[in-house]
């Protein structure tokens, strides 16, 4: 190849239709983003999150600390960002695999780069086969959204999809509330959990409804394997968000409140970051 930099919506079956307000993207400055938020993730886990302390209910499990509090600050540089593609950019819904500027492309970049970095932490912890689900999730995740930052091609999609990242600032913010032992009849930690039951459902339930309508009424315009491989991801994804979903309502909505006192951010979960 003898340049990097290239428009990429030539790289779809519609090249000839493609919207003249594409911007043209280098893809070195994706790979830029993408090791950039592996340092800075890195920096955070090991210099900055160290300074808040670890709660006393994980003092035997310090990692889960900061693996979830540098989780939790992706879902909050992740959730916002999201948002305001959406809102700076609503035409990104006209045509979610051809749509693309640095804008949303970085976005889709970062989130590459935090959840390589989390791999990568996990790998250095051997977290990977105790926390089986996790990995799974990242591998599906992070596989799609490489290849799309690679070839530039369904960052609308991968936006869509970080949807779910807005939930997962609520659905962090809850694990860590149990963690510093903040009990289900404190006010705050109930809004959290009306908020997370909540951004699950708008949020993530959105997200992969879109996707899937989008499998369903647009397969020929990406290729073949990347169908594949996306129609293996977005079944992982909706299991484990399914199962998720229900333990979190059976554990905020059906059990007594006097059982959520009692909860210590210790117990075992389908995904054991979220629950």
């Amino acid at each position: 190849m003898d340049t990097v930099t290239r428009n990429f919506s030539s790289t779809m079956a519609s090249d000839s239709d493609a919207s003249n307000n594409l911007e043209t993207i280098d893809v070195r400055y994706g790979y830029v983003m993408i090791f950039s938020t592996i340092f800075v993730f890195y920096s955070l886990n090991n210099y900055v999150a160290p300074c808040f302390g670890t709660p006393k209910s994980v003092r035997n499990d310090p990692w889960r600390w900061r693996n979830l509090f540098i989780s939790w600050i992706h879902g909050m540089i992740a959730g916002i960002w999201n948002i305001l593609c959406f809102v700076l950019y609503p035409e990104i819904f006209d045509d979610l695999i051809e749509h693309i500027n640095y804008f949303t492309y970085m976005l889709v970049a970062f989130s590459t780069g935090y959840f390589l970095y989390d791999s990568i932490d996990m790998f250095l912890n051997n977290r990977l086969k105790s926390n089986w689900e996790v990995t799974l999730h990242h591998i599906a995740v992070t596989s799609m959204f490489w290849s799309n930052v690679h070839r530039g091609s369904c960052i609308g999609y991968n936006c869509v999809a970080l949807m779910a990242e807005i939930n997962s600032f609520f659905l962090h913010s809850r694990k860590l509330l149990q963690m510093r032992q903040i009990g289900f009849d404190h006010w705050f930690y109930r809004v959290v959990t009306y908020l997370n039951l909540f951004t699950f459902v708008s949020c993530r339930g959105f997200s992969v409804c879109r996707i899937f309508y989008g499998m369903y009424t647009e397969p020929s315009r990406v290729p073949t394997l990347f169908y594949f491989c996306l129609s293996l991801s977005m079944i992982v994804m909706s299991v484990i968000n399914v199962v998720l979903f229900w333990r979190l309502f059976k554990s905020d909505i059906l059990k007594p409140q006097k059982q959520q006192a009692k909860l210590n951010g210790n117990h075992n979960s389908f995904y054991r970051k979220d629950e």
